[in-house]
């Protein structure tokens, strides 16, 4: 029982390295002037899970969600993988609609010079929401995107007296990303 709850995660897992462009982690650029030009994001494949176990088994795992996807920076071709995951604690799940999950790093690399790319996820899991906040320090100039779509899935669920599973991709869509 315990190999096939954890083989419900495996998609999700797999799905992030596919989206990672190099194994520097470095986007070349021909000048911070390109970091700042008006952006939109591309989010492309948007995979949802949701997991919940009867509270009467045994070997129960925490009932739990997770969003996974990409951001791609269309301005500057960054490209990103980013995870979420909210757990269920003592029967609640908790209000995480604040909360920015911080996405995988990447550095942007002018010249010879690198500079950290910041990204992060908000969720509000019941309305779909999600916005982006991707951010780079460019040699003092400091320079922040944001985006809030909503997304629009396609669910697929699974329920027996055991587990409740809720599996849902999104479209890929191309998003207006606001200079901050």
């Amino acid at each position: 029982m315990l190999l096939r709850q954890f083989s419900l995660f495996l998609p999700l897992a797999l799905a992030l390295p596919a989206v990672q462009a190099g194994s520097d982690n470095t986007v070349q650029v021909q000048s911070c002037a390109d970091v700042s030009k008006p952006s939109t994001f591309s989010l492309k494949g948007v995979t949802y899970l949701r997991y919940e176990v009867s509270p009467y088994q045994m070997d129960a795992m925490p009932n739990l969600t997770q969003l996974a996807f990409e951001v791609v920076n269309n301005a500057n071709g960054v490209s990103i993988g980013c995870s979420a995951q909210n757990v269920e604690n003592e029967g609640r799940w908790p209000d995480t609609s604040n909360y920015w999950y911080k996405c995988q790093d990447r550095s942007l690399k002018v010249g010879a010079n690198e500079y950290p790319i910041t990204t992060s996820a908000r969720i509000v899991w019941d309305d779909w929401k999600l916005s982006v906040n991707q951010t780079v320090d460019c040699g003092g100039t400091v320079v922040r995107h944001i985006s809030t779509v909503t997304l629009i899935p396609d669910c697929q669920e699974t329920k027996s007296a055991y587990q409740y599973i809720k599996d849902c991709t999104a479209p890929d869509l191309e998003a207006p990303a606001t200079r901050q």
